[in-house]
């Protein structure tokens, strides 16, 4: 049962009271944030990167302040299931108002390695990549690509680093099922300089996929930067 279920919802709340997305203050159960934070929420990002290799990515957030914290919290295994869904909320929005997701046949996610996946106890970009495809009415498919054993992370490598690395490190994976012709939207967690979705993108045309779009719970802040809008489309 996906925790978007209700049931689900009212059960948790009696066991682990349901707590806001952004500040954990303790809330309705049928809620994702507080009214305080719903009032005032982190600044939000509604382009279109038109990352390499994809057809365009979308996000929420920037990749700052509070939002810095939830995303950690989320990559080590805190309990922010309101965060992922009200992330899945906000990119089913975006997809929708650019006619994009009526488009896509299948929701997947960034790779793990299965080392850091044991020591994390969660992927978090499957969790996310499950979130969107409920939002989305879509089926989700997490045997499509694999990482192999470098586990260097990517927000530790100079920008210049980043894209031969990723490159190197994403492969399809060994029975991964038939997407010829498909229309694909790759999840992860934030989007930097566009390397790591970049090359699960081309992965996955090289696949056969038709067109791989991208999406992410944060972006850099440097799209707000007038000099990186030629990247975006307002």
């Amino acid at each position: 049962m996906l925790a978007t279920d209700p049931r689900y919802k009212y059960l948790m709340d009696i066991i682990m009271p349901n707590s806001c997305a952004v500040c954990g203050k303790v809330i309705v159960w049928d809620k994702l944030v507080c009214d305080e934070c719903a009032a005032d929420m982190p600044d939000m990002f509604d382009g279109l990167i038109l990352a390499e290799n994809t057809e365009g990515a979308v996000g929420v957030f920037y990749y700052e302040g509070a939002v810095i914290g939830l995303i950690y919290r989320s990559k080590h295994g805190g309990a922010v299931n309101n965060f992922a869904e009200l992330c899945a909320e906000k990119l089913a929005e975006r997809l929708r108002d650019r006619g994009i997701a009526e488009n896509i046949d299948l929701v997947t996610a960034v790779p793990m390695h299965r080392r850091k996946r044991l020591a994390r106890g969660q992927n978090h970009a499957e969790r996310a990549a499950r979130f969107v495809a409920d939002k989305l009415s879509r089926p989700v498919d997490l045997s499509l690509l694999e990482r192999s054993g470098d586990t260097t992370e990517q927000h530790k490598l100079e920008k210049e680093e980043r894209r031969s690395h990723a490159e190197n490190v994403y492969k399809a994976a060994k029975h991964h099922s038939d997407i010829k012709g498909k229309t694909i939207l790759i999840c992860d967690d934030v989007i930097t300089t566009g390397s790591t979705i970049s090359a699960c993108a081309e992965r996955l045309k090289e696949m056969g996929a038709a067109k791989v779009y991208a999406c992410s719970a944060a972006v850099s802040d440097v799209y707000r930067d007038s000099k990186d809008m030629d990247h975006i489309i307002p």
